[in-house]
């Protein structure tokens, strides 16, 4: 795993954001494909029973809304992201990290 998103996990107050799929995680973020082709993008606690007014976004979820989402969840949490690159964006994780890590040294 990325360095930065090691940081990125423990700014947040996660366990760990992972690529990897496991069937025990407690957050997923990933895009859906519909039946007739269209790709949705599903930030979720439960992608057995989805809220579609709060999980569900016709278009890419910005950078801050996933933060946001992220920072909801328990310290124990696993946070699956099926493309890392597509969701977390490197250099506004730098940028993240940077801003809080100073908010730390003061």
């Amino acid at each position: 795993m990325d360095n930065n998103i090691e940081k990125l996990a423990m700014l947040l107050g996660v366990a760990e954001i992972t690529e990897d799929y496991k069937s025990n995680t407690d957050f997923e973020i990933s895009e859906w494909n519909t039946a007739d082709g269209y790709s949705l993008h599903v930030m979720t606690q439960n992608p057995r029973q989805l809220d579609f007014e709060y999980d569900v976004y016709y278009y890419e979820p910005s950078f801050d809304h996933i933060i946001d989402r992220i920072k909801e969840l328990d310290e124990d949490s696993i946070v699956y992201i099926s493309d890392i690159e597509l969701y977390l964006d490197d250099n506004e994780v730098q940028d993240y990290i940077d801003e809080h890590t100073e908010e730390e040294e003061e």
